[in-house]
C-alpha cells in the first residue's frame, strides 16, 4: 500500500509542475490574468508540499501533520482553490471585499488542536468544491457537451466530502489511513485533470467562455446579430482564415469588427459551442471534403493543409467532431462513392 501511495505522490509532484507550465505558458484562455496565475501557482505549490509530506512519511519520515510546512500547505490549499476557480472561470467579475472571507481557513492555522481545526478546514474545503461544482453544473445551459467536465467536478466534490469525513474521523482512526486516502485523492485529481486536458485541450478556455456568458452581462444587446453571423460565416468560408494556425478569438474578432467578448458570446449563444470548437468544426469540415476529393493525399498533409498544427491534434479534433478517425472516414466514404 505504501509503495502505491509513494508512486502516486511522485506522480503528483511531476504532474503539478507540468500543469503549472502548461497553464502559464501554453494554454490560451480568455481573461487569464496575473491573479489566476498567482492562485494557480499557490494551489499547485500547496498540493506539491502536501505530497512531499506524504512522500517523506511513507519513506520513514515524520508524520506530516506534525510538520509546519504540511500544516501551512493544508490550510492554504482551500482558499487558493477557491480563488483559482473564481479567477479562471469568472475573470471579469469585479473584486468584492466579501471575497476575503475565503481566506478564513488560514486563520484556523494557529489553533493548536488539530482535532478542532481540521474538521472546520475540511468543511470549508468541501464547501468550496461544491460551490465550484455548482458553478460548472450551471453551464449545462450553455453547453450540452460538458459531460466529462461535469463528471470531473462530481468526482472532485466526492473526494472533498470523503476528506471531510476523514477529517472528522481522524481522532478515532490510525492517521496512516488519512494520509493514504488524502495522498491518493490528490493523485486521482491530477490524473483526471491530465486525461481531461489531453482529451479536451481547450477545456479551461471553453469553461471560461461558458461561465462568462452564463454569469456575465450580454455584450450583443445593440448588435446586428444576424448580420454578424452572416459575416462570420463568410469569413470562415475563406481558406486563408480557417487554415491560419495562429487564428485566435481576438484576431478573428478584429477582422469581424467586434470585440473578443462579443464574438465569444455570438458563437456560444447562437451556434451553441465555444470558439475553439467552432474553429475545429470548420477545419474538420474542410478536411472531410479534402479526404474524399484527394484520396492520394496523406492524412498528415490533409491535417496540415486545413489548419491543424500536428497530426495528433488533427486526429483528436476529427474524432471529436465526427466520431471516426480520418482514415476510417476516408475508407467509408470511398466505398460509398
Amino acid at each position: 500500500m505504501e509503495l502505491f501511495s509513494l508512486t502516486i505522490a511522485g506522480f503528483s509532484i511531476i504532474v503539478a509542475a507540468l500543469l503549472w507550465l502548461t497553464y502559464v505558458a501554453f494554454l490560451k484562455i480568455p481573461g487569464k490574468s496575473a491573479y489566476s496565475i498567482l492562485s494557480c501557482t499557490v494551489l499547485l505549490g500547496a498540493l506539491v508540499a502536501l505530497q512531499l509530506g506524504h512522500l517523506l512519511y511513507f519513506t520513514g519520515g515524520p508524520a506530516p501533520l506534525d510538520t509546519l510546512a504540511y500544516q501551512i500547505a493544508l490550510f492554504v490549499a482551500p482558499p487558493s482553490f477557491f480563488f483559482f476557480g473564481r479567477w479562471a472561470l469568472l475573470p471579469d467579475e469585479p473584486f468584492r471585499p466579501g471575497l476575503l472571507l475565503a481566506l478564513l481557513p488560514i486563520a484556523l492555522l494557529p489553533i493548536p488542536r488539530l482535532d478542532v481545526s481540521l474538521p472546520m478546514l475540511f468543511a470549508v474545503g468541501a464547501g468550496f468544491a461544491l460551490w465550484l461544482g455548482r458553478l460548472v453544473y450551471g453551464l449545462r445551459v450553455q453547453r450540452k457537451q460538458f459531460r466529462f467536465e461535469f463528471f470531473w467536478f462530481g468526482v472532485m466534490s466526492a473526494f472533498a466530502v470523503g476528506v471531510l469525513a476523514l477529517g472528522f474521523a481522524l481522532p478515532y482512526i490510525d492517521p496512516v489511513w488519512f494520509y493514504r486516502f488524502y495522498c491518493n485523492a490528490i493523485g486521482a485529481a491530477f490524473a483526471i485533470m491530465v486525461v481531461a486536458l489531453i482529451a479536451h485541450p481547450d477545456l479551461i478556455a471553453d469553461l471560461t467562455e461558458a461561465a462568462q456568458l452564463r454569469y456575465g452581462k450580454s455584450t450583443l444587446r445593440d448588435a446586428d446579430v444576424d448580420g454578424l453571423l452572416a459575416r462570420l460565416a463568410a469569413l470562415m468560408a475563406d481558406p486563408k482564415v480557417y487554415r491560419n494556425e495562429t487564428l485566435t478569438l481576438s484576431t478573428l474578432a478584429a477582422d469581424l469588427g467586434v470585440t473578443g467578448h462579443q464574438l465569444s458570446e455570438l458563437v456560444n449563444t447562437r451556434l451553441g459551442m465555444g470558439f475553439p470548437r467552432y474553429v475545429r468544426e470548420r477545419r474538420v469540415a474542410a478536411a472531410k471534403a479534402m479526404l474524399v476529393a484527394e484520396p492520394n493525399a496523406s492524412i498528415l498533409a490533409v491535417g496540415m493543409d486545413t489548419g491543424f498544427k500536428s497530426q495528433s491534434t488533427f486526429y483528436a479534433a476529427f474524432k471529436e467532431v465526427t466520431g471516426q478517425s480520418p482514415g476510417d472516414y476516408r475508407k467509408a466514404n470511398a466505398k460509398a462513392s
